[in-house]
């Protein structure tokens, strides 16, 4: 049978007040407190067998506060990992408060690998539980940062990547560019990741199309050939040449009919959908302005 998590936590809260009231010798004092923990942390699972968990979540910050008073700081970041855990479905504020406490204990530490990926948890909870992106760019910059800094190039790569996407979403087009001029320029030199330069390019050169700057496309795609020689050889250097061309004749059905057609040999996804008709939604706009 099940324990009543509810009974151990009145058992948890007996061993700590105890400990804390009165004359106590010190070993007997931090047995208590140890005891108390370990009751904290079993009706913590309790709860979360139960499926309570903003319950559990409470439970283990409890936990997590009397570790840290008895000079336990490790478990301490483990309990505050996994009350994030427990929160997270139920209390995505309360789970991002907590893991930004393990966090900060892995960076005091140097962990920074462990700080970045538990950064990258922070930053995907902000921007998909949370909803607030411009919290969630700077927890996936910052994650990104600190992967770099541990020399992991593909982790970092791959959030830099994750900034650029969620950056052109939401119309930051200069750090867009940024990030994807960025990573292609640490995978050039990588025969795993050459293969990706041209997708790279390409929504970089959307990016600029979206931010409305043609002339800095054109100094991007001389760029970008530099980088990797074979680009003008790939049907997306074709591709942001003809959209590049389209933009500047003002012809959007035209603009249209290129994208169409690179479309049947290489499936658009959704973020190029998105973003290439935001361009289209732009030209359209400026011709209505030059026939009026």
């Amino acid at each position: 049978m099940t324990q009543d998590p509810r009974a151990l936590l009145a058992m948890a809260d007996k061993h700590a007040s105890s400990a804390r009231g009165g004359f106590s010798f010190f070993g007997a004092k931090q047995d208590k407190l140890e005891k108390a923990a370990d009751l904290y942390t079993q009706a913590a699972s309790v709860f979360r067998v139960q499926k309570l968990g903003r319950e559990a979540g409470q439970t283990l910050e409890k936990a997590a506060a009397i570790q840290t008073e008895i000079n336990e700081p490790d478990e301490a970041a483990n309990s505050h990992i996994e009350a994030y855990k427990a929160y997270r479905k139920d209390d995505p504020s309360n789970a991002a408060r907590v893991l930004a406490k393990a966090i900060q204990h892995y960076t005091l530490r140097g962990n920074f690998r462990r700080a970045a990926t538990h950064q990258q948890n922070l930053a995907e909870l902000l921007e998909l539980e949370v909803g607030d992106i411009p919290k969630a760019l700077e927890a996936y910059e910052l994650a990104g940062d600190w992967f770099q800094s541990d020399n992991a190039e593909a982790l970092a790569n791959k959030v830099f990547l994750k900034v650029a996407d969620l950056a052109a979403l939401e119309g930051i087009y200069p750090k867009a560019v940024e990030r994807y001029e960025g990573v292609a320029r640490s995978s050039a030199g990588n025969n795993l990741m050459k293969w990706s330069l041209k997708d790279y390019f390409l929504k970089a050169g959307i990016c600029h199309l979206a931010n409305r700057d043609k002339i800095a496309l054109k100094k991007a795609l001389d760029s970008y050939v530099d980088l990797d020689p074979s680009f003008p050889s790939t049907r997306e250097f074709q591709l942001l040449n003809d959209m590049l061309e389209a933009d500047e004749n003002n012809d959007a059905e035209a603009f249209a009919d290129k994208i169409f057609q690179y479309d049947q040999m290489s499936k658009l996804d959704k973020w190029k959908t998105t973003m290439l008709l935001r361009v289209k939604n732009s030209i359209e706009a400026e011709e209505e302005d030059g026939l009026a």
